[in-house]
């Protein structure tokens, strides 16, 4: 889910000359996907062409000291439910699947691609902490986060790396 996303980054910054390859990785920054060291390795120029390039892609660009932090809509995979519902991931997709609900916040969907990109221990740990979340929601009859099944049932199959 995250691969994609970034390609496109890695693709822009091969066109922008630099002292040094950047590194460009998972930022923990609940608020975005990826984080990029670009500025301390081009000049103010060609850091300002990357952002007005990825911002036309519709990538959110704000600076850290020495970092872009990178965040994007993630696409909703196709929705195909498993066949079994195994351990914690399982649980909580279960759950979203009795109880549909609401569109899932960015927050959700952003910590859930990061964690797959991990692995699965990853989403199971990050599942681990929704289950207890969720069920609190069904028993104050709040909706929850149904938009977040595609993606975690495609987080359940697979691990990008």
């Amino acid at each position: 889910m995250l691969t994609g996303l970034r390609q496109a980054v890695q693709a822009q910054l091969a066109r922008v000359p630099v002292k040094r390859k950047p590194a460009l990785r998972r930022t923990d920054d609940p608020q975005a996907l990826l984080m990029c060291d670009l500025p301390r390795v081009a000049d103010e120029a060609a850091v300002a062409g990357f952002v007005a390039a990825l911002e036309a892609e519709d990538w959110h660009i704000w600076q850290e000291p020495g970092w872009l932090l990178l965040d994007h809509a993630v696409p909703a995979p196709a929705m195909v439910w498993p066949e079994d519902y195994p351990g914690e991931s399982g649980c909580c997709l279960w759950l979203l699947r009795q109880h549909p609900g609401d569109a899932a916040a960015e927050a959700y969907i952003r910590a859930l691609v990061k964690a797959a990109e991990v692995g699965q221990q990853r989403v199971e740990w990050l599942c681990a902490q929704w289950h207890g979340e969720f069920a609190t929601r069904l028993r104050e009859h709040l909706p929850l986060p149904g938009g977040l099944a595609p993606y975690l049932a495609k987080g359940m199959k697979e691990e990008e790396k």
